[in-house]
């Protein structure tokens, strides 16, 4: 009908997309070695990101949801608190007609809201185009139960995009540095975590997506542009009914990861 606009209907696939906050691409190479036995396999695709500048946490979640470097949309540091984050993923799957569920550090709450996070009311709280959330603030939150969250969101409401924010990772490099025992040893727990948890995905027919916002260096920071604090893991596992097909063109920045999930998704 003229004048009338066009909302392109839904592939009918299914998505979880993993970002691990602080994982180092090389990290996830030499310790998640289930996600490596995915790859051997045949049943993943493996490749690397160079995160956006500053490789800073909030301005790359931005980026993430926006397809922008930070400089474009305008957040480049962890502050200030509250800031929205207009044209995001969230809000364009919604325009197709998507449901969507996130379990995530509240940032994410402020970046989907433009409001400041309250953990005495925003726990589970919804932003417009949320179906189900759910939210921490402490950076210690155990990944085993941030990944509880999300498959709770999962089974209750079988999103189109389940969104799942760990950041075991990050809170261990920041404590002990990107290159400390207890950095690998993070990976290797969200490693068999995800062991309990892909399959399962798999089986209810959602491919999975796994990257990174930043990288760590050995001074328990990140920020700068070192590779150390730069290249992130990509890991594409797509459930068996897909594992067959022609390999996916994978992103090959970070700012091409919204398309690709709305690529997966939408029919765009």
């Amino acid at each position: 009908m003229s004048g009338a606009s066009f909302v392109s209907p839904l592939t009918g696939r299914k998505l979880v997309f993993v970002l691990a906050d602080g994982l180092r691409a090389d990290t996830a190479r030499d310790y998640m070695g289930y996600l490596q036995a995915l790859r051997e396999a045949g049943r993943a695709q493996w490749s690397s990101l160079r995160c956006e500048l500053p490789s800073l946490s909030r301005p790359l979640y931005a980026t993430v949801l926006t397809g922008r470097r930070p400089l474009e949309h305008g957040l480049v540091g962890n502050m200030p608190a509250g800031r929205y984050c207009g044209d995001n993923l969230i809000e364009q799957l919604a325009a197709h007609g998507g449901k969507t569920a996130v379990a995530a550090y509240h940032w994410f709450y402020e970046l989907l809201s433009g409001e400041v996070f309250d953990p005495l009311l925003h726990r589970h709280a919804l932003t417009p185009h949320l179906s189900g959330a759910a939210w921490y603030c402490e950076d210690e939150y155990p990944d085993s139960h941030l990944l509880a969250d999300a498959e709770h969101l999962r089974r209750t409401l079988s999103p189109v995009l389940l969104f799942v924010h760990p950041m075991g990772l990050d809170h261990a490099g920041h404590t002990h540095g990107g290159e400390s025992a207890a950095y690998a040893m993070a990976a290797r727990r969200l490693d068999m975590q995800l062991a309990q948890l892909v399959p399962r995905w798999h089986q209810a027919g959602y491919d999975v997506l796994l990257t990174s916002d930043h990288g760590m260096n050995a001074d328990r920071m990140h920020g700068g542009a070192l590779a150390c604090e730069r290249e992130v893991p990509l890991v594409w596992a797509p459930h068996a009914a897909h594992a067959d097909a022609a390999p996916e063109e994978l992103p090959t920045d970070q700012l091409g990861l919204r398309a690709f999930v709305l690529s997966q998704l939408c029919c765009v």
